[in-house]
């Protein structure tokens, strides 16, 4: 075996100009360099296999595995007939501890390019080496670690098919004839030597030298073989039996789990209690068994440890600080179960033995299933440089946790000390959180508390129960004066035996001084009642005397500090109870000259709440005993009774609850509505609570309604009959402090009478009176809206024979009609207001008819307005006045006979005598109104027209003039339909 690290090389000589070397100098150059290069793959890397090197001999029943394929072939598919009866490894890397990089290899022949010489080239650039063939291995090369055991090698085809020989070739066979393959394991050996250097007979020396052979040779070995060597006296693989060590003890170390106390409704005495919590402790000889084969594989040599945890956990039933026992016996299982999973993490190395394996690799097994972290019997796992992995601290950590569990076991202690509350973690290892109470809390037991805080000298920086050797920092000895937020739970401790009375008083006391989340609840196991025979057979009889002989004795004590302070406080809370029942004695005065006065206990004063374990089981479910209680969560004492009130042990719940129901509560967001208003959105606790309301206490109103899991109050489903009264609620039938009022909205009728018209054409209005009415209209306050833009606010107004009256003028458009929609919003006495909508108004500006009535036409002959179209002297000038062509207004008559006056004629300005003469006519409401009915658009145009009276008339002679309302609208001679017009607006078509 040509071992390179056995004697290393530590310098080389640089070389000058034109030197000549010797061989010694190159060989070295070239030793030294590799030298380092194998120290720093051992040193710095590691050894043993990196990755891969999986075997399986792969027959017809692999080749239908397609778990096995595709492992095999990493989802490649290749001609699976090519490596049937074979045995295939994959590629891999391993290191061995000489520091020799050790892949898979495969021949191949080529030829040379331009020429027919074929060469033997190596590679590794594959998957996969199937192998066909062995033969017995015949070891050239002395090799210590393959003495005494038979060796199979085997090749692959192309390994068979470049054999010269046909002596060689008949040497090998099928490895599918192999017996018992699945009994042997797989070995990658590294065949290493020089050849003899040949004498140079050439004129050509330049190739001379002893070769340096490598050879890989995959070898197969009887599994037990194997094994006798490396267990046998002065086996060399130090390294793999140190690790393989820590693998066992692992796969023996049983698996051990600490049973939860779980309480139930059947637990009604003290020592039922006990008994769950000693059932509890039920594995204590595997937890034995596992930690003596701890200390015998790390050579711990204490053979008390065992005695001390039967000692102490055997005898927990029969002594009163059971639950610190149990604790204790947690703890220990914690730590056993850190060290166990620190076991397959140990594997680091600072300085390999070279001679463990240095010119082979096991592989394990042929076909051997991998465990997570490619861990097999036989299989040289890869073991790491320390400074590549954190692994050699893990195993510093295992030593400190051995070292921890013996100093709990010694340091178990029972103590008596007030309450005190210590801030820790819960979800962690036990190393983070504080140090327990029942500990004796000394430097050694610190020291191995904490790894992080030991290895940076901080281990006095734990925090604890017992500060004494703690660090003298003030957050560390008063923590809760300081930035707790990294704390999730709370350790509360001293409590245990006193009475349950002085027990929540101190924790109160630090709650409140220190400002925690969490609360503290007391449960009894019973109510402490006696039956039969020891029932007392009269009244119990209290002495005043005896009352001050025992609070003498107890004083007596606390002077001469004789006894210990528990039973102390026990005495002294029995004397409550006692000293509470004169409260319930009846006195008399002995005589007038003295006086008693009897100061009774406030009927307010409220007892500390209990309840019975079952009750609240019942309702409650998770308690679980943490010595503590979680940030937030509720802290629960556990007693027998009122009369036997030590505190037995404690429980605790991740929440609040505080009373013997499910708290309710409920929230409104008013306290009166008006039965018009809309269903108001309750808040409830709990959100599924059931709500019901009430009329004066007792009577149900159905005003509750649900939507989309919400729950309402209507105010429309509360009846006429209560409004005004009082409403009240329960939630899941428990009374609430919220109350609600349904007042009444106001009810009454309001009409509008019929619109009267103004008379004045030229400012049209219309005037409504509005009538409210009702049965009681006093204190209400009215709101209107005309609906033409103009309110009218109207408080408690005067209520005339039972009716309000409202009156609006209606400024409007002469002619047009418009629509008005009055509102009125009526609001009484408690704030409840309703509105009502009339009926839209529709009103027109001034009438046709009233406007007709104001028009007057004058038509006259007239020369001094100038000569109408054709005009001259007027004869056989009769025309009718025509309204819209139906309606006669009167006969115009424009005849000169003889130039006197006609019947209907005047004469114009005053005149005397002349051809001028004049008719005019008023037209009357009659006349307006046929005028209004023979309206044929509706639009209120009317057209008037002058229609020849006589058999022949002379046309465009008259002229005329119309007014309305004193207005000139009109001045023409007219023809035909000569003026259609709106006479209320004046408005003309053309």
């Amino acid at each position: 075996m040509n071992a390179k690290l056995d004697n290393i090389t530590t310098q080389y000589r640089k070389f000058n100009e034109n030197q000549v070397l010797t061989e010694g100098q190159l060989n070295e150059f070239i030793d030294y360099f590799e030298d380092q290069d194998r120290l720093s793959r051992t040193r710095l890397s590691g050894v043993g296999i990196v990755c891969g090197f999986k075997s399986v001999f792969f027959d017809e029943s692999m080749s239908k595995n397609d778990k096995v394929v595709r492992e095999i072939f990493r989802e490649k598919k290749p001609e699976l007939k090519d490596y049937l009866d074979t045995i295939v490894i994959t590629q891999g890397a391993g290191v061995t501890t000489d520091g020799d990089l050790i892949t898979l290899r495969r021949k191949i022949e080529k030829t040379v390019a331009n020429s027919e010489k074929k060469v033997i080239e190596t590679v590794i650039d594959f998957d996969t080496n199937a192998y066909r063939y062995y033969r017995t291995y015949q070891i050239d090369v002395q090799y210590p670690h393959f003495k005494q055991i038979s060796l199979l090698e085997i090749i692959t085809q192309q390994d068979y098919d470049l054999l010269e020989s046909q002596e060689a070739k008949d040497s090998f066979k099928e490895v599918k004839d192999i017996e018992k393959l699945s009994n042997k394991i797989v070995i990658l050996y590294l065949e290493s030597y020089s050849n003899e250097e040949s004498p140079c007979e050439d004129a050509d020396c330049d190739n001379a030298g002893a070769e340096q052979v490598s050879n890989l040779r995959v070898l197969l070995a009887d599994s037990q073989d194997a094994e006798d060597l490396l267990v046998e006296d002065g086996a060399t693989d130090t390294l793999y039996n140190l690790h393989n060590k820590y693998e066992k003890l692992y796969d023996s170390l049983p698996r051990i789990e600490a049973k939860r106390v779980i309480l139930d409704s059947s637990i009604t005495t003290p020592s039922q209690l006990k008994t769950r919590f000693y059932d509890s402790i039920n594995t204590v000889p595997a937890l034995t068994a596992g930690f003596d084969s701890i200390l015998k594989t790390f050579h711990f040599n204490d053979t008390s440890v065992s005695k001390k945890i039967n000692s102490l956990l055997s005898s927990a039933f029969s002594l009163s600080d059971y639950q610190y026992r149990y604790d204790l016996f947690k703890d220990l299982i914690d730590t056993y179960n850190e060290i166990k999973g620190l076991l397959l993490h140990l594997d680091a190395e600072c300085c390999p033995n070279i001679n463990s394996f240095p010119k082979h690799l096991m592989l394990g097994a042929l076909g051997a299933t991998l465990e997570l972290g490619e861990k097999a019997d036989l299989r040289h796992s890869f073991y790491h440089s320390p400074v590549t992995t954190g692994d050699d601290e893990n195993y510093e950590r295992v030593i400190m946790l051995i070292k921890r569990f013996i100093e709990k076991v010694n340091k178990f202690k029972s103590h008596n000390g007030p309450v005190k509350i210590t801030p820790s973690n819960l979800y962690v290892r036990l190393g983070n959180k504080a140090v327990p109470y029942y500990y004796n809390v000394d430097q050694p037991l610190l020291a191995q508390w904490n790894f992080e805080k030991t290895k940076t000298d901080r281990e006095t920086y734990n925090l604890s129960y017992h500060t004494a050797n703690l660090a003298a920092d003030d957050y560390v000895q008063n923590p809760l004066n300081y930035n707790i937020d990294n704390y999730d739970f709370y350790r509360i401790e001293g409590h245990l035996g006193l009475p349950y009375e002085t027990a929540v008083q101190n924790i109160n006391d630090l709650k409140v001084k220190y400002g925690l989340p969490f609360d503290v609840g007391v449960l009894l196991l019973n109510k402490g009642e006696k039956t039969g025979d020891d029932l007392p057979s009269e009244p119990r009889k209290l002495s005043v005397e005896d009352l001050r002989k025992r609070l003498v004795s107890i004083s007596d004590d606390i002077s001469k500090e004789k006894g210990d302070y528990k039973s102390t406080l026990l005495n002294l809370s029995k004397l409550d109870s006692d000293l509470k029942l004169l409260n319930k004695a009846a006195f008399t005065a002995p005589g007038s000259d003295k006086e008693i006065v009897i100061v009774k206990e406030d009927p307010k004063k409220k007892e500390l709440a209990t309840e019975l374990l079952n009750d609240f089981l019942e309702r409650k479910s998770g308690l679980e005993h943490l010595a503590g209680v979680e940030r937030g969560g509720l802290f629960l004492l556990i007693a027998e009774s009122e009369s036997n009130n030590q505190v037995l042990a404690d429980f605790s719940l991740p929440y609040l609850c505080c009373s013997k129901k499910d708290p309710v509560f409920l929230v409104l967001p008013a306290s009166q509505l008006c039965q018009n208003d809309a269903p108001i959105a309750m808040t409830i606790v709990p959100l599924d609570g059931q709500v019901k309301a009430f009329v004066n206490g007792s009577t149900p109103i159905t005003a509750i309604t649900q939507s989309a899991g919400q729950s309402f109050f209507d105010p429309g489903l509360v009846g006429s009959a209560y409004f005004g009264q009082t409403i009240t609620f329960t939630v899941n039938d428990d009374p609430v402090d919220v109350q609600m009022m349904v007042n009444e909205v106001p009810n009454v009728v309001v009409t509008a009478s019929t619109p009267v018209n103004g008379e004045s054409p030229t400012n049209p209005t219309a005037t409504v009176v509005f009538t409210v009415s009702g049965s009681n209209l006093s204190g209400f306050d009215y709101s209107w809206n005309f609906g033409d833009g103009k309110s009218e606010q109207v408080n408690d107004p005067v209520v005339t024979n039972g009716l309000v009256k409202q009156t609006h003028v209606y400024n409007l458009t002469a002619g047009k009609e418009d629509t008005f929609t009055p509102i009125l919003t009526v609001t009484n006495s408690s704030g409840c207001s309703k509105q009502y909508v009339l009926q839209p108004l529709k009103l027109t500006g001034q009438s046709t008819v009233q406007c007709l009535s104001s028009m007057e036409i004058i038509v006259q002959y007239n020369q001094s307005l100038g000569p109408c179209p054709g005009g001259h002297t007027c004869n056989n000038a009769k025309f009718h006045l025509m309204a819209n062509g139906i309606v006669n207004l009167g006969l115009v008559n424009l005849n000169n006979l003889g130039r006197s006056l006609q019947p209907g004629q005047s004469r114009p300005n005053n005149e005397t005598s002349g051809p001028n003469r004049i008719n005019s006519f008023l037209i009357t409401p009659a006349q307006a109104q046929s005028i209004a009915n023979t309206d044929p658009n509706g639009d209120g145009f009317i057209s008037f027209s002058l229609v020849c009276a006589e058999a022949v008339c002379h046309t465009g002679v008259a002229w005329t003039t119309i007014k309305l309302g004193g207005n000139v609208i009109y001045n023409g001679c007219p023809t035909n339909n000569f003026l259609t017009i709106n006479p209320c607006t004046g408005k003309i078509k053309p």
